[in-house]
């Protein structure tokens, strides 16, 4: 029994820690070692993140059945290993780099951070491109991104500093990332018909904050797991395998 009430004491812990982070980020400093304390925390982080998502799609699909503004989900021709390999690794991986990678402030993942905001802002501009356009800009942002890492892995070793005006303003840079990421996932959807719209996004902007969470208090690999494990869940309910 003592064993069980320790365990429920850490969850509640973790919880109103997560739910402190939400309500105003703050930077950590080294996260939890592997083991079952992180598990156990990161299981917590990921039920809760459930559990909010899940809430906050009810509510818009609630409101979306009195006055339609929710828009279609796009529908793209893919294969299941295309899926498993963009849901399971790609993503959980790249958008963690280019999103919250760099919440440790050091100098070295900020320069990662600039490379990685203009990689995107370049396969944003491929929705307005042309086809014999989109593909070499595209092409490009990998590109940038890879030369971000090329100059991460040279450097994070010697600019390790973490400049003040980041942690005075992490907040801001918490909020900022965690908005873009949303926001990034209406490329999801069809045209918005009503601004109400931007509301379908909003499970993955609560998830992107609870990743913030992850990655600031238990490690990138932990945020990488958090939303490999989060895509799972959802490409299971897409294929119906459950």
């Amino acid at each position: 029994m003592a064993g069980l009430a320790a365990i429920l004491a850490a969850i509640r812990a973790r919880v109103g820690d997560a739910a402190r982070f939400m309500a105003r980020p703050t930077p950590h400093g080294a996260p939890l070692p592997w083991g079952g304390a992180l598990l156990l925390a990161l299981g917590t982080v990921f039920a809760l993140d459930l559990a909010l998502d899940g809430l906050a799609a009810w509510l818009t699909a609630l409101a979306d059945s009195y006055a339609p503004f929710l828009p279609a989900e796009r529908v793209e021709e893919t294969t299941l290993a295309e899926d498993l390999f963009g849901y399971l690794l790609l993503a959980p991986v790249l958008e963690e780099l280019v999103y919250r990678g760099w919440l440790t402030g050091r100098v070295a993942a900020l320069r990662f951070a600039a490379f990685g905001f203009a990689a995107q802002a370049m396969l944003f501009a491929t929705l307005f491109l042309d086809a014999g356009l989109a593909m070499p800009v595209a092409l490009g942002a990998v590109a940038l991104v890879l030369a971000g890492l090329v100059q991460w892995s040279a450097t994070r070793e010697r600019d390790t500093a973490v400049p003040e005006w980041f942690t005075r303003h992490f907040h801001w840079f918490v909020w900022g990332s965690t908005l873009l990421f949303g926001l990034v996932h209406l490329g999801n959807y069809e045209a918005l018909s009503s601004p109400w719209g931007v509301l379908v996004v909003l499970p993955q902007t609560i998830g992107g904050l609870l990743l913030a969470y992850t990655r600031t208090r238990l490690g990138l690999r932990a945020a990488m797991l958090h939303h490999a494990a989060y895509n799972a869940l959802f490409l299971a309910s897409d294929y119906g395998w459950w």
